[in-house]
Parts: structure tokens; sequence; C-alpha cells
């Protein structure tokens, strides 16, 4: 990212969801970079950039919570030929990566699809691989995802025209795969509700009022 890059900044500011920064893009308008540098804290690398028209500290407040764009027309180009095969020390936009269909080296099958790239310690990325979904015991289908660190040791090949990657996990990597999570129905979500007021679901009695003449 370099002075006089631009950017795109969300109008208003979108929010997390469940499942992170992934809410649709609201209207934005166009930002340039005044300046910008690396910074290294508690292992973790991030970019620092001076936006212009961001003068004060309630110019930056504002913007807390939205997401900043940059278009695929203007990022830079990270690798000589973006169609050539990677050798792992190519580097790769999050976005490039998303979509791709994971195979294991050593046997050519294939292990899954990168969902999300997610931010590891350091400079260490890690993939999240959906698995394909299993059927369990009860006869559920679950579907699984396995974090895959990307370094070079792990992943030597990357292609980005054939869309795929190589991987050469350690032994028992793929075996640490996590369930995803069901998203609840309206009636889980009821019965949720009702366990946390304490009625655990179930109605309250009816209450019947009797005339005092007649009692």
């Amino acid at each position: 990212m370099r002075t006089g890059s631009t950017l795109r900044v969300e109008l208003q500011a979108q929010g997390k969801t469940k499942t992170g920064f992934d809410a649709p893009v609201g209207d934005v308008r166009a930002v340039k970079v005044r300046s910008g540098r690396w910074v290294t804290s508690k292992g973790r690398t991030d970019v620092i950039v001076k936006l212009a028209g961001c003068d004060d500290r309630n110019a930056a407040e504002a913007l807390i919570g939205t997401r900043l764009y940059v278009s695929t027309t203007d990022r830079e180009s990270l690798r000589d030929d973006d169609g050539a095969n990677g050798d792992g020390d190519d580097e790769f936009y999050a976005q490039e990566l998303e979509g791709m269909t994971v195979i294991e080296q050593s046997t050519g099958a294939v292990v899954g699809v990168v969902e999300d790239v997610v931010r590891g310690a350091g400079t260490q990325d890690l993939l999240k691989v959906g698995l394909p979904a299993e059927v369990n015991d009860k006869g559920e289908t679950v579907e699984f995802f396995v974090y895959v660190p990307f370094v070079k040791d792990i992943v030597p090949v990357v292609n980005a025209a054939a869309r795929t990657m190589e991987i050469t996990p350690p032994g028992g990597l793929l075996d640490l795969k996590v369930p995803k999570k069901k998203a609840k129905t309206a009636s889980a979500r009821a019965k949720a509700r009702a366990r946390r007021d304490g009625s655990g679901g179930k109605k309250a009695p009816e209450v019947q009022l009797v005339n005092g003449d007649d009692a």
C-alpha cells in the first residue's frame, strides 16, 4: 500500500457478524493514503495508514467499525506472473486463496476447499480448509474444517491459474478437524430463550377464575 493509493471506505459501520467481518459491502467513498508503515507488536505485524481528510481524533473515531477496501484494479501485483505455479515463496492476497482446492501432494487426494484465511501469530497465517461432510453414528451429516498453516514446508505449491494448492501435512494435522456449528432454527432459539428465563420451555399453568358466589 503506497502513498497516493486509493482505498474505499464504508460510509457506515457494518459491524462484525458471528462468522467475522463478512456483512455485505455498504456504500463507500474513495480516500487517498497519505502515508503508511508496518509495525510489529506482540508477535503480530500490522500496517498503520494515514488517510487524507482524517486529521484528528474525531475523524478517526468516526471510522471505527467501517471496513477499508482495495479494488482489484488498484492493488499491486504480488508476483511477476499471476498464473505461474507458486514455489512457496510467492505472496498471495487472501481473496486469491479462498475457494482453492487443496490436494495432498503425496497421494493426489482432494482434502477440501479453502474457506477463509485467518491471521495467525506473527507472519504465519492459517488456511481454514472445509472438509467433505461425514455421516456420524446417529445418521446425521456433519461438516468439518481444519486449520492448515500457510508456510512453505506445509504448502509448497500454489497454482493460481488452476486454483489449486498442494499440501504436505505433518502427521496428525488433518485429524485436528473441528465440526462446523449448525445455524440454530427458530424453535431452537425459542427453547434457548425459555431456558434463560427459567421457564424450561414449558407453558405456564392456566389459572381459572372462580366467581365468589359459586365457590
